[in-house]
């Protein structure tokens, strides 16, 4: 077996917003796209801001058939729990500096799995498409990202003499978004098409923490026959982090004195902060709700401002996401099997209103008819 690794975009430029459709011509199955895009800082800063929300959607589609569907966080959040590595990506405020983000789509169970990946030549017209919008938190210039600085690369990693084709393929899609309400069940039908490997459940509200805006998390089939898992988000969260540890995002920040940042984790436990100036003392003074609050001081006591800081972020639901896997990820006869049920759904219990809630569901699809 081969294993090749081929550029289907190489640092394109980009506009500052739009869509770029990309032909996946190639012929050999594809075990990953990896999708980067990069863009360099105002001159002043750009808080708030990573390349992951400024990326609105990734779509690998075949005319109207969505094979992967979702945002950029959605996409770097599954791309970590499906690995138990954060791919990589830049978080860094300071003026000039440029800012990444690495999202690989895979489609087997990991790199080169040569049972599972996508077949191109099971379908018509394979595109990949991205939509992004480098203004989606900053205006362009000098506060957020400098105009005409966006770049795209996307490489298809492909194998060539397998022994036998692939059999099926890991489909992901943002399956359903809402707003939460204060309270009530939110209760989604899923579809029972195919065999079910996980479910991924993003709830985000800046300054809320992500148990509260989301309770409770249930998986019903055929009207409560059967129910896979009832739990409470707070036991969600402790299972996470027996599973995958804690999440560790670094930071590099520009920060006034009481400034508030967004930690992009949705329960932090520790936040270490180390100041670019000798002669600055930083300590973080609020951790809650996916944010952290900053104290700078001089020697004297003085507060300052536009200041740099290094930060280290623990914690766990990377970009405010919960993860459930169903069976053993490595053995797909553990998983799922929609198809035996008539009726899925997913109760969400919610307990605060205005946080953006996504549903992210991945399947096993096979290419038998």
């Amino acid at each position: 077996m081969k294993y090749r690794e081929i550029y289907l975009e190489k640092d394109k430029t980009l506009a500052d917003s739009g869509s770029q459709t990309i032909e996946v011509s190639v012929v050999d199955p594809i075990s990953e796209l990896f999708v980067k895009l990069y863009a360099t800082n105002g001159a002043t800063s750009n808080k708030g801001s990573p390349i992951a929300r400024c990326i609105s959607k990734i779509e690998v589609f075949d005319g109207a058939d969505k094979l992967f569907s979702m945002d950029g966080r959605l996409a770097h959040a599954l791309a970590y729990y499906r690995s138990s590595r954060i791919p990589a990506t830049t978080l860094n405020s300071i003026g000039n500096y440029v800012q990444s983000c690495h999202i690989p789509i895979r489609f087997g169970r990991r790199l080169w799995d040569s049972q599972l990946a996508l077949v191109p030549q099971a379908f018509r017209n394979l595109q990949l498409k991205i939509t992004w919008d480098l203004a989606a938190i900053n205006a362009v210039g000098a506060t957020g990202f400098v105009t005409g600085t966006g770049r795209l690369t996307v490489i298809a990693k492909v194998m060539e003499g397998l022994e036998a084709a692939p059999a099926a393929f890991i489909m992901a899609k943002d399956h359903f978004s809402f707003t939460t309400a204060a309270s009530g069940d939110e209760r989604v039908s899923l579809p029972t098409d195919f065999p079910y490997i996980d479910l991924m459940v993003r709830a985000f509200e800046s300054g809320v923490d992500v148990t509260d805006s989301l309770t409770n998390i249930k998986l019903s089939l055929d009207f409560d026959k059967d129910i896979p898992f009832d739990l409470t988000t707070t036991d969600i969260k402790g299972r996470m982090i027996e599973m995958f540890g804690e999440v560790e995002l670094p930071h590099f920040i520009l920060s006034d004195d009481a400034e508030a940042h967004e930690s992009y984790v949705g329960i932090e436990s520790n936040i270490s902060a180390l100041s670019g100036n000798a002669d600055i003392i930083v300590s973080c003074t609020a951790l809650s709700g996916g944010k952290y609050t900053l104290q700078l001081l001089n020697d004297a006591g003085v507060a300052q401002n536009a200041k740099t800081v290094f930060i280290r972020v623990l914690g766990q639901a990377l970009w405010n996401c919960f993860y459930h896997g169903f069976g053993n990820f490595d053995d797909p006869a553990s998983y799922l099997i929609a198809p035996e049920h008539g009726d899925i759904k997913v109760h969400l219990t919610q307990g605060n209103a205005g946080a953006e809630c996504n549903i992210v569901l991945s399947q096993l699809r096979s290419y038998a008819k």
